[in-house]
């Protein structure tokens, strides 16, 4: 019977529901095995519906977004009045130097008396520092530090007013630089519909109109349902009180608002002026605001076309005016088109009227006399989480733009609450991030206390009370905290982020050296909730850190253990293909990933970037009706894998940060370790360089009485002493080459026993010790590389370990070293496999072409494993005979493979400018300037320790000269 062949690698295939006709019906019956999700099959129907569901048929799940205890229902509830209230809010480096990381002149953030906080019924932290945030924002990092500011109570009066004030800053928040808050209506074609009342009574066809999405409108106000239960507000410093003017102007915005958008009213007031950084009017022309309030405003310019939803902070009032002559830089973009003028001089108010259509129509209003005004494109700071934001436009210079007054509609926020406004997202995620660590570490720490397996009715009772609350201050991790970030790949240092930080105030350093010198205090239950971030987040969330290396780390000690533990709870004849499926049972991503879920743990997951227009909730508000099954406002989306890869980097994470134990516990609150680490301690022949003897006695295992599954069966060896003495006569110039000599010389002879000798009936073959010598290796030098290579990626790691451990290496090195005449074997096959090995070692002495010439010969058939596993085993059975020396098992390997070792971290730290001259040692370093206005830095490069060059960077050049004498 003829099958139609299938690739091994198939290419996944997914359906995304959006792309198929919407004639199509969903599955609607219960026992259909596809759930009616975007591209997502979902476990709990496929479980229940389809026998041979398994986990890895799922390509990944959909989860609900966290939420954290200390911020949400039901431990923080509405601030009502008469209750005390806490004022939480964020400090940022000076205005002047907030204006330099957003590419906007020092004038645009002209009155920052009055800022955003956060009210809570609640305290959030033990701590008034609750944590550090790192904002990416357009030209470098800024440093955030969240506070407790106030502690007060509200009247009736003021709390009505702080309530429906946070209504409106909410949907400002949701809708940032939406149109209806300069102006426009859902129903205008253009902004010119607001001047020319005759064009706004036009029948406009329905492909002209402006679309105004509104993402606000699909909300409800529902606190105990919301991710974070507080109410934003306005805040006037110094004294960290609730700004009411501004309140009140904000309130009579959104009225004024309401009233036009239901009656088309465009009776426009004169002379509005701010209120505290607030236009109390909505729909306001920038000539009706006077003059000396101009600086600092937010403008929507009518030229802009509909696509473009760019806000402009004023930054100067011109000496120019509309009716003034344009340059001819500007006059020479029309071309052709300026003939139309005839002779007389183009002034700006031409230039607007003949470039852009829509401002034909409101010419006539425009007023000559007004002077223009110079102003800067404010962003909306979309991707401030992401570590690469802002690194390629350090070198941009501020170029401002010349506006017309009377062609602009103004935006209620000034730049300076705009901005705090536009920051909102961002620090709420971040500070939200900040409190999940120190969950995760109060949950770890109150479970790992006793060590034992865990509980799901456990997990389930913990609550959130004032005693559970973080009682340390959270450094979230940055640009400049971390060494390498994005996979081990070389930060790209920002010259600003560095002047930034040089500009921090000697209080907050001082606050930020103790909170971390407390995460260097060392813990033998549980790491710093600083530490926690790494393992937590996933290489797609683009943050300073994520969990590779830690995987990378953790994965080896965790099939370590792992395999320690099947090897004693096995019989001794049990073959290496049983061994290996118990293994795979503890150690697979399916049974990771289920642990991962039955802990709830995908709560603490970072898996993706941070979109404040597709992610963000403001505070006291969720999703009133779901667009889609599974909203990404709701809903996170994590692959199994991910969940797997977070548990591994939490074991590496632990073995790290806190020690031997503490992962070894951890392993055992997973139900992959069957005892605790206070057994093993408590175990009479337990040494600190040997702790595994618990594991490696079977019988001493039983007598523990550690259950059932346990090695009972132990097979009895009865070897005579002639056959002893006949052993230790044999091998002992194989001891001599090993430098280590056997307690046990059976164990010796089992590692040396092949599969095909007659001789296994008495002491077994090879296949158990080179099960557990296999992990050994593979655990030893995973340890040895992550050490020695703290800035290597893991991919990089892996390619190194698998060039030291693979077969072909260790079945040179037992040719090399003479160890292949002392096994034991019946198969013909593998003596020639030797020969053409020794006939490799006499052609070549170049280690690199040995393993060349020996791979080109696998490839031909020369099977080499055999070779690997006697090596594997050989470690396994000093292992066991050492009792679990980790010392004396390393030593070994380090005899054998060091020089392997070595070439292979040579290879890892080597820059690519090494490679051609391995004798040059290149550097490149970057001084700063002392102060940040000078935008000034210099880059050195050297080689061998001399100054070849230094280039002098500036905001429009960059100069270098060669260093004489160089």
């Amino acid at each position: 019977m003829w099958f139609p062949p299938v690739s091994d690698n198939p290419t996944p295939f997914n359906i995304e529901r959006e792309l198929l006709p919407t004639v199509i019906s969903e599955p609607s019956s219960k026992t259909s095995s596809l759930s009616s999700t975007t591209g997502t099959l979902d476990r709990d129907s496929l479980k229940e519906n389809c026998p041979q569901y398994t986990p890895q048929n799922v390509r990944y799940q959909h989860y609900p977004v966290p939420k954290v205890r200390c911020l949400s229902f039901p431990y923080q509830t509405l601030p009502s009045c008469g209750s005390a209230v806490y004022l939480y809010t964020w400090s940022l480096p000076r205005s002047d130097i907030m204006t330099q990381l957003c590419s906007l002149a020092a004038a645009c953030f002209r009155d920052t008396s009055t800022t955003v906080g956060l009210l809570f019924s609640k305290p959030i932290s033990k701590k008034g520092y609750v944590c550090r945030i790192p904002l990416y924002l357009t030209r470098g990092m800024a440093r955030s530090r969240v506070r407790l500011t106030g502690k007060f109570t509200l009247s009736e009066k003021e709390l009505k007013c702080v309530e429906s004030a946070h209504h409106v800053i909410a949907e400002l928040i949701t809708n940032i630089a939406h149109m209806s808050h300069v102006g426009y209506k859902p129903s205008d074609p253009l902004l010119r519909a607001h001047f020319d009342r005759q064009n706004a009574s036009t029948n406009i066809p329905e492909s002209l109109r402006v679309v105004l999405f509104d993402r606000f409108g699909d909300l409800s106000f529902n606190p105990e349902k919301a991710n974070i239960l507080s109410l934003v507000t306005l805040i006037r410093l110094p004294d960290y009180t609730v700004d009411y003017e501004a309140l009140g102007a904000l309130l009579e915005w959104s009225l004024c608002r309401d009233k036009g958008i239901s009656t088309a009213d465009d009776n426009f007031p004169t002379h509005v002026k701010p209120v505290h950084g607030i236009v109390p009017k909505w729909r306001i022309r920038l000539s009706q605001i006077p003059q000396d309030n101009w600086v600092g405003l937010v403008v929507k310019p009518n030229h802009l076309p509909d696509s473009d939803p760019g806000m402009f902070s004023i930054s100067k009032v011109s000496s120019e005016t509309a009716s003034s002559p344009a340059p001819e830089t500007l006059a020479s973009k029309l071309g052709d088109i300026q003939n139309v003028k005839g002779s007389s001089p183009l002034t700006y108010s031409d230039y607007y009227r003949i470039k852009y259509q829509q401002m034909k129509t409101i010419s006539f209003t425009i007023d000559p006399s007004l002077p223009l005004f110079e102003c800067l494109r404010i962003t909306r700071h979309q991707n401030s989480t992401q570590v690469n934001a802002g690194l390629r436009k350090n070198k941009a210079s501020i170029k401002p733009s010349l506006f017309l007054a009377d062609a602009c509609l103004v935006h209620p926020l000034s730049s300076w609450i705009w901005f705090q406004v536009s920051l909102l997202p961002s620090i709420l995620y971040q500070m939200s991030r900040a409190l999940l660590a120190s969950q995760l570490f109060t949950e770890l720490n109150y479970e790992l206390k006793s060590p034992q397996p865990f509980s799901q009715i456990r997990i389930n009772s913990l609550t959130i009370s004032n005693d559970s609350l973080s009682h340390t201050t959270i450094l979230v991790p940055d640009r400049l905290s971390v060494p390498v970030f994005l996979n081990g790949e070389p930060m790209e240092q920002n010259i600003f982020d560095f002047e930034v930080d040089r500009a921090t105030s000697e209080i907050d350093k001082e606050l930020d050296n103790k909170a971390h010198s407390e995460s260097l205090e060392k813990s033998t239950i549980c790491p710093h909730p600083n530490n926690l971030f790494e393992p937590t987040t996933l290489l797609g969330a683009r943050d300073a850190v994520d969990l590779e290396r830690l995987e990378f780390y953790g994965d080896s000690f965790l099939h370590f253990i792992a395999t320690l533990c099947v090897y004693g709870t096995n019989p001794q004849d049990a073959d290496e293909g049983c061994l290996s499926s118990k293994r795979g049972s503890l150690v697979s991503n399916a049974h990771l990933c289920d642990i991962a879920c039955d802990l709830k743990w995908y709560e603490y997951c970072t898996g993706q970037t941070f979109s404040p227009p597709e992610h963000f909730l403001p505070p006291c508000y969720s999703v009133a009706s779901e667009a889609c099954k599974y909203d990404p406002r709701l809903y996170t989306r994590l692959t199994d894998k991910s969940l797997a890869d977070m548990v591994e980097a939490l074991i590496g994470c632990f073995l790290l940060r806190s020690g031997l134990s503490a992962a070894f516990n951890l392993l055992h609150y997973f139900q992959i370790c069957p005892v605790s680490w206070s057994t093993l301690k408590n175990d009479k022949h337990y040494k600190v360089e040997a702790p595994w003897h618990f594991f490696l006695q079977p019988k001493l295992y039983s007598e523990l009485n550690c259950g059932n599954a346990l090695n009972a069966s132990c097979r009895s060896l009865h070897i005579s002493k002639e056959i002893i003495l006949e052993l230790n006569q044999r091998f002992f110039h194989l001891q001599e080459k090993l430098g280590y000599y056997f307690k046990g010389i059976e164990l010796l002879a089992e590692a040396m026993t092949h599969q095909s000798s007659i001789n296994k009936q008495y002491w077994g073959n090879y296949q158990r010790l080179e099960f557990l010598g296999d992990s050994i290796l593979g655990h030893i030098i995973s340890n040895y590389l992550f050490q020695k290579c703290p800035n290597s990626s893991p991919g990089a790691l892996t390619t190194a370990r698998s060039a030291v451990v693979s077969n072909i290496n260790l079945a040179n090195v037992v040719v090399e070293h003479d160890i292949h005449p002392f096994i034991d074997f019946g198969n013909c096959s593998l003596k020639a496999c030797i020969d053409d090995i020794k006939s490799i070692h006499r052609q070549t002495d170049s280690h690199f072409e040995r393993i060349e010439l020996i791979t080109k010969k696998v490839s031909s058939g020369l099977n080499v494993k055999v070779l690997a596993d006697v090596f594997e085993s050989i470690l396994g059975a000093i292992f066991v005979d050492s009792n679990g020396n980790h010392q004396v098992a390393s030593s070994i390997i380090h005899r054998f493979l060091g020089k392997t070792m070595n070439s292979v971290i040579t290879n890892l730290l080597v820059q690519p400018v090494n490679l051609p001259y391995p004798d040059i040692r290149y550097n490149n370093s970057t001084a700063m300037s002392p102060k940040l206005h000078e935008n000034i830095h210099d880059s050195v490069t050297s080689i061998n320790g001399k100054r070849l060059c230094v280039t002098e960077n500036t905001e429009n050049c960059s100069r270098s000269r060669v260093v004489e004498g160089s």
